[in-house]
């Protein structure tokens, strides 16, 4: 959630910066075309820069930080940030309400234009479909669509001028830049600088037609026309309507002398979007160093509200004799390397095992002896020490969680077990009543299944004389008195060696059976076998 509030803030920063050098320096100059390419890369500017990510530039982080991380880190400092998500989900949901309102108004008012193709009558000549209308809005272009008023006369002064004006926004593409800056202010609706350039390039549109309309032999014409001219006060999104609320701007604009230095103006720009680059070059790395921080406060105020006594810490002096700067980086891929082998080697281990502990205490040691070198070392070495001490970390979380889950599983387990021998003994009573024997040590209940939960179960209920289990799946049975089979057609019945069915077998009495040889065998989680039946001779 931070880091979206952190990109739109920026958004909004880089957007004012960019808008700023164009009020101070380019606003109102006779350079329209560049002008117009400024704005539209200012916003791509401010919607992609906040996004580069430079790790060329770092700030300086207290020492005594890192050695309070390493006596911390055990601590269980996890809060209850419920709150603040909450007020970020409102927050959020808003903005995405507005968003969503301004999208849907801009996709109607295209739909609007749609249906006006529809409505009106269409000419066309040079790839231009030129449509007579009524509207009060008219004329206006859309792409190459010009909508015409039927009250002026095309072929009349005003007429072929008004034409020529709104063929410079067919013939320059300024739809293009209306559709992209109506959808970016649409999302972006909570930044103002957007919905000022947008007003500032519809008016660039309306300079470079005009100057392009307009010769210089009849400036004084068309502007008396201009004024002349009604005003309707509505405009369709993404059109280039001919008349506009800023007749006073193109006036002066049509009557005003080319820009001095405009070389000069232009090229100035660069610097400004260099020195915002840079600005968040300085930024970008040091962002997950505030972000640590900012942790590892939260942690020592929780622990201070707990009361937790603190030990104090002592300090292990490094001694730097005889270490030069080569000794120490070898020193520190030899401790990575050996950080990488017990992470991997953890994660093969079973949690809650010496083993496991005894590597996340060694994993702790390794990070902790990366942080001692890296005081030497500089910045770059204790950020790595401290990324290892947190993945280690990360990694004893992690082990706990499946210990617990590994643990629910296991009570899962005992209590199916459990249900499964009560249900166990409930259908070996109910055999044995049917079999009218009060002796119940003989009756045996036999599950063909692998999948005791499910509604499908096959089961052998049986009283003997004698039975006998291999451990295999394979049984015996001697002196029966009682057989019944609730099977299904993976199990093969035979009597006497012949195939038979399972209404065959149900028919066959007790009394005549010699012994029966079950035989169970599981094929890629499938039980199959066959019952053998021998009857007395």
């Amino acid at each position: 959630m931070e880091t979206f509030v952190l990109y739109f803030g920026k958004v909004i920063l880089s957007s004012g910066v960019m808008f700023l050098y164009y009020q101070l320096s380019l606003k109102d100059k006779t350079f329209h075309h560049y002008n117009r390419f400024y704005l539209l890369f200012a916003i791509l500017i401010s919607l992609l820069l906040p996004l580069i990510r430079v790790n060329d530039f770092t700030i300086e982080v207290n020492n005594d930080v890192y050695r309070l991380l390493d006596k911390i880190q055990n601590f269980n400092t996890t809060k209850n940030i419920d709150n603040d998500h909450t007020y970020f989900r409102i927050i959020f949901s808003a903005l995405g309400l507005g968003s969503l309102y301004f999208l849907g108004r801009f996709i109607y008012g295209i739909f609007r234009i749609q249906q006006l193709k529809q409505q009106f009558q269409k000419e066309s000549f040079d790839g231009i479909n030129f449509y007579h209308t009524n509207l009060s809005e008219a004329p206006f272009s859309y792409f190459k669509n010009l909508f015409w008023k039927n009250t002026i006369v095309l072929n009349s002064d005003i007429g072929k001028q008004i034409l020529q004006h709104e063929m410079v926004h067919i013939e320059q593409k300024h739809s293009f830049d209306k559709i992209f800056i109506e959808v970016i202010t649409s999302i972006f609706w909570f930044n103002p600088f957007f919905h000022i350039i947008k007003k500032e390039i519809n008016l660039i549109h309306e300079y470079l037609a005009d100057k392009k309309a307009v010769k210089q032999s009849d400036t004084k014409a068309f502007a008396q026309m201009l004024l002349a001219s009604h005003f309707s006060g509505t405009q369709l999104p993404a059109t280039s309507p001919f008349l506009s609320s800023n007749l006073k701007k193109r006036l002066k604009m049509l009557q005003k002398p080319k820009t001095k230095f405009g070389y000069a103006r232009r090229i100035f720009a660069l610097p400004v979007l260099f020195l915002v680059a840079f600005a968040y070059m300085v930024n970008a790395k040091n962002k997950e160093i505030k972000e640590t921080n900012k942790e590892i406060a939260q942690a020592v105020s929780q622990i201070k509200k707990d009361t937790v006594k603190q030990e104090k810490i002592k300090e292990i002096p490094v001694s730097t004799k005889g270490y030069a700067k080569s000794d120490h980086q070898k020193k520190l891929d030899d401790l990575s390397k050996k950080i990488n082998e017990k992470s991997k080697a953890l994660n093969e281990l079973k949690p809650g095992t010496k083993e496991f502990e005894k590597n996340v205490d060694e994993l702790g040691e390794l990070s902790s002896e990366i942080g001692k070198i890296s005081v030497i070392v500089g910045e770059r070495a204790r950020i790595e020490g401290d990324k290892a001490r947190v993945n280690g970390e990360k990694a004893r979380i992690e082990g706990e969680k499946a210990m617990r889950e590994g643990e629910k599983a296991r009570i899962e387990g005992e209590k199916a077990r459990v249900n499964a021998k009560i249900i166990e003994e409930k259908v070996r009573l109910e055999v044995a009543k049917i079999a009218g024997n009060d002796n119940l040590k003989n009756v045996y209940v036999y599950n063909t299944s692998l999948k005791t939960a499910s509604k499908d179960l096959s089961n052998i209920h049986m009283n003997a004389d004698f039975i006998k289990k291999d451990g295999k799946g394979n049984i015996t049975i001697n002196g029966v008195k009682n057989f019944k089979y609730d099977g299904d057609s993976d199990m093969k019945l035979y009597i006497d060696g012949k195939e038979v069915t399972k209404q065959e077998m149900d028919g066959l009495s007790p009394s005549k059976i010699e012994n029966i040889n079950i035989n169970k065998r599981v094929d890629n989680g499938k039980t199959t076998g066959d019952i053998r039946i021998e009857t007395k001779k």
